[in-house]
């Protein structure tokens, strides 16, 4: 069975939906002012891909 993950990746420009929209805070905005998604927290809800207003953000399936 595939799990599915999101991560931020090039094209945030720090709109914080993707912040916002995140049911269990895998999503944090570090001290350079980037966005870094925890793979631990994330349950794979996609929330935060349906909410990205610039396309940051991306979905990644993993054969587990």
């Amino acid at each position: 069975m595939k799990r599915v993950t999101y991560d931020v990746q090039g094209g945030c420009y720090l709109c914080l939906n993707c912040f916002f929209a995140c049911p269990v805070g895998a999503i944090s905005i570090e001290e350079d002012v980037s966005v870094h998604m925890d793979q631990e927290k994330c349950i794979g809800c996609g929330r935060c891909y349906d909410n990205c207003g610039g396309s940051a953000v991306v979905r990644i399936e993993h054969n587990d």
